[in-house]
């Protein structure tokens, strides 16, 4: 690439069909992270510590969906509290859910509302505040 990052596998399209590809050196100020790419890519983005990996995440405009990989608990409690995002899948696909819980990005992700069975529902009802004094 024009900028650093160095291609390390894919980019190749075949068709309609496009290979994983990944990609080393790259920036937070790279398209690969400043735009959702909805392709199997994988830029591969150096980080000092865990503050700031979340740093890096959250910097972008985009929140849909974030994927973690580590054996540490404490690590994962934390991205899990502070990444802002919709969802965090710990060595899970980032599209695993249950149809039961909410599934969506924030920011400039998603559709603007949660998916799922109890939200579909949500969007068929309308919800209403009574108050009564004391």
């Amino acid at each position: 690439m024009r900028r650093g990052a160095r291609l390390l596998l894919g980019n190749q399209r075949e068709g309609a069909l496009y290979a994983p590809t990944v990609l080393d050196g790259v920036t937070p100020d790279m398209p690969p992270v400043r735009e959702e790419t909805f392709g199997p890519v994988s830029p591969i983005i150096t980080f000092t510590d865990i503050d700031d990996a979340i740093r890096i995440s959250n910097g972008t405009a985009y929140g849909l969906s974030s994927g973690i990989c580590t054996n540490r608990l404490d690590y994962a409690t934390k991205l899990a509290q502070e990444l802002h995002v919709g969802t965090v899948n710990v060595w899970e696909v980032p599209g695993y859910r249950i149809e039961l819980t909410p599934f969506g990005g924030i920011k400039d992700s998603g559709l603007g509302y949660k998916e799922g069975v109890q939200e579909a529902m949500k969007s068929f009802c309308n919800g209403k505040t009574f108050t009564l004094p004391r």
